[in-house]
């Protein structure tokens, strides 16, 4: 019961002073007799009341101060054992002291004491010392008391630890404002920035611009070290990117290792490459993070206001695209977004913003290229290429859309109408009675991906009614090396329909001959990057007659894309080449006009491989009246003369006719004739070569013979009947060894020739 009673005491007392003070002038002293104290309840004798207030004062959890106004100061005239816990300071020290002292001169405390003798209640909130650690913080209630006299005498000063209450709430209004992890402005909070530096930029001719950073392997990191340590990379990361003359409030982390930094120029010559390489080489330098020594590398992609963007956002999208461009180009370098990158930029956002939907508003169109057997000289079928008319943009090739529609998801759908179309154009060809073709369809990378080509190539097939042999996919090296045991499973399904395959673009991509033997491709497409170099490239040579061979021996048969040129398509069917396809051979065609190759399949005017059975004869040389006798004397034995006077003559024979033998001079005006044979070996290499001159080099032949370059050298002038024999002796071998030259195996030529080399000049 007595303790029951002492708590209900405490709370009255302590309701009492929380309460707010009366209006000044309004105050009325409770009447209570001289040794009680009225609790509602009962009466206790005032001694004993006031021991049980002392106690409870005392004893309290919270700091309090009892202060007393005097003419001087507001002091202190009593302090809690909760103050000495707070402050750690004794009680003693602080009695009879001024309130600033006893709280240490807080700066949010000022003006209180006028407060309190206006009789106001006061609360306030604020940080105990600047340099105290941990950080505490307090609120502050004040509680005036007046007397009997109506004035404010003495006031009741109780102190809250609210620091956690105010952590939280820093913590929650930061976070509102930066990244949780770099502790930097959040990319809003930058952006809208970056649009004030842009206005001052405008306003005060200035240059404004973005770098956009993109830390180089660092997701590997993550999966080695873990989150935690790619957390703390990422501060580390921050603060190199805020350092010495930077500006830290144009600086966010835009998401996972990417950042975007911006700047302003005011002298209008900085050199955005230069500025690109600074952040770059702070980035590279060495740093340790937990006992790991590490090195960073990225990719910095720069805009620049006016150069080439005139808002924020375009800053931002301009400086990621040239961050991309830096990351395809290896990485770790810096990439300034240039004018040509802005006219592409514009393209594709046109393209996109025109593209969707276009296949629903009937915009797009399927023209067909002819693929050409090479032997027969006839039309054995054809490419289904998309064209899209847009009323907007015109007529757009698949290389100004494509990309887009992969980027924006897009190729599913055009993917889906082309092959339908395809496949009810080739029915229809079919009803008008031609059927000896194979139509050749392209699917995209992002097709591949699951099983939902295999249903749309059935759903195609069975509502065009079209046999599955007259279809042919095509897949590109690139897309079949993403998910190369998904995507041979995805072939096998393929073929078992009926269709045939075909790897496009092969020898540009990242294939794997380990992979290709499993693939179940029927034929391998040429790119024309190296088609359109031959034959006078002698790298794009090498690797046409190098997929030809690995082709044949995977017992594929070949199609070389972009034959522009009789040369090509003549170097193409002396190396084996089996179809082709380009303008040369035709141009894309509408439905009608290739029904109509269809039923005259042949290609007028061409020419035959071999123009004569008794062989034919290159004779190069820069005298006319040198090309003119042997050529009356090589006739009387029935071959056939081509002739030339300069290099690049020689090579366009090359390309259009059958040569079995070339005969150089060695001095021409263009160089050497070494030098000429040698590159005749690598894109001609069936054919026999020899040097005919009144000239020697020793050094020089003797080279070319030892390579291959040179199986004879004749010299001028020539003994008739002797030449008509080397030549007739050189036209069999052509003939009669074509694999061994095929190959590149002059070896026993070389022992037949050798011997003939003059020993002086």
């Amino acid at each position: 019961m007595e303790l029951n009673t002492c708590a209900q005491n405490i709370g009255d007392i302590r309701a009492t002073l929380e309460q707010p003070a009366p209006p000044r002038g309004s105050f009325q002293a409770r009447p209570v007799a001289a040794d009680t104290i009225a609790d509602g309840q009962s009466a206790r004798p005032m001694t004993e009341t006031s021991s049980l207030i002392e106690s409870c004062f005392s004893h309290a959890d919270v700091p309090l101060l009892l202060l007393e106004a005097t003419p001087a100061a507001w002091r202190v005239v009593r302090a809690n054992q909760g103050y000495e816990r707070l402050f750690g300071r004794r009680c003693a020290d602080v009695v009879g002291k001024p309130w600033q002292d006893a709280l240490g001169g807080l700066p949010w405390l000022e003006g209180m004491e006028a407060e309190l003798q206006r009789g106001d209640r006061i609360e306030r909130t604020g940080r105990l010392g600047e340099d105290r650690q941990p950080m505490l913080w307090c609120r502050l209630v004040a509680q005036p008391v007046a007397g009997s006299d109506g004035r404010t005498s003495f006031a009741l000063l109780t102190l809250h630890d609210v620091s956690e209450r105010m952590l939280a709430e820093q913590t929650r209004d930061f976070l509102a404002s930066h990244d949780a992890v770099s502790g930097l402005l959040r990319p809003a909070l930058v952006k809208d920035k970056l649009a004030t530096e842009l206005v001052r930029a405008i306003n005060q001719c200035h240059r404004l611009f973005v770098c956009y950073v993109d830390i180089d392997r660092f997701r590997a990191f993550n999966e080695t070290d873990g989150f935690e340590a790619g957390d703390q990379l990422l501060v580390r990361i921050a603060e190199r990117l805020t350092g010495p003359g930077e500006a830290p409030s144009l600086a966010t982390r835009i998401a996972g290792d990417e950042f975007v930094v911006g700047g302003l120029d005011a002298s209008g010559d900085l050199d955005m490459l230069e500025v690109g390489q600074r952040l770059l080489d702070r980035l590279r330098e060495p740093l340790v993070l937990n006992s790991i020594p590490l090195r960073l590398a990225a990719s910095i992609g720069i805009a620049c206001f006016p150069d080439t963007a005139a808002s924020v956002e375009e800053l931002i999208l301009q400086a990621s695209l040239a961050a991309r461009t830096a990351k395809e180009r290896g990485g770790n370098r810096v990439h300034v977004f240039d004018a040509r990158q802005r006219e592409r930029l514009k393209d594709r956002i046109d393209v996109g913003s025109h593209l969707r939907g276009a296949v629903a508003r009937g915009e797009m169109r399927l023209v067909y290229q002819p693929v050409v057997s090479i032997a027969k000289r006839e039309i054995t079928g054809m490419e289904a290429l998309v064209r899209w008319h847009s009323p907007a943009l015109g007529l757009l090739t698949p290389d100004r859309f494509i990309p887009q529609a992969e980027h924006m998801g897009l190729i599913w759908e055009i993917g889906q109408w082309v092959l339908a179309q395809a496949c009810q154009q080739a029915r229809r060809w079919l009803d008008c009675g031609v059927g000896d073709f194979v139509l050749s369809v392209n699917v995209s990378g992002l097709q591949l991906r699951g099983q939902q080509v295999i249903e749309d190539v059935s759903r195609a097939l069975d509502a065009a009614r079209l046999p599955a042999r007259y279809l042919e996919l095509e897949l590109t090296e690139k897309a079949t090396m993403g998910d190369p045991e998904h995507v041979v499973s995805l072939m096998r399904e393929l073929r078992k329909i009926g269709v045939a395959l075909s790897m496009d673009d092969f020898g540009i991509g990242h294939s794997s001959l380990g992979l290709m033997q499993r693939f179940p491709v029927n034929r391998l497409k040429i790119d024309r990057s190296f088609v359109s170099a031959v034959p006078d490239d002698i790298g794009a040579a090498r690797i046409c007659r190098a997929v030809l061979g690995l082709a044949h021996e995977f017992g594929c048969t070949v199609v070389a894309e972009g034959v522009e040129t009789a040369l090509q398509l003549g170097f193409l069917e002396r190396n084996g080449c089996e179809f082709a396809q380009g303008n040369h051979l035709g141009e894309p065609l509408d439905a009608e006009a290739m029904l109509a190759r269809l039923r005259n399949p042949s290609l007028q005017g061409s020419e035959n491989a071999h123009l004569g059975d008794t062989g034919s004869i290159l004779l190069v040389d820069d005298e006319q009246n040198v090309l003119r006798a042997l050529a009356r004397l090589l006739r009387r034995d029935g071959y056939t003369i081509h002739i030339a006077s300069t290099f690049q003559q020689a090579f366009d024979i090359l390309g259009t006719a059958a040569i079995d033998v070339v005969v150089s001079d060695h001095r021409m005006p263009e160089g050497r004739g070494t030098e000429f044979l040698g590159k005749v070996k690598e894109t001609h290499p069936r054919t026999i070569r020899m040097i005919l001159s009144g000239y020697a080099d020793i050094g020089a032949v003797t080279e070319a013979i030892n390579g291959g370059a040179v199986y004879r050298f004749l010299t001028k002038p020539w003994v008739d009947d002797d030449l008509r024999k080397v030549i007739r002796d050189a036209i069999s071998a052509a003939r009669r060894e074509p694999q061994a030259h095929a190959a590149g195996d002059p070896g026993g030529q070389r022992a037949l020739w050798a011997g003939d080399m003059p020993q002086s000049p």
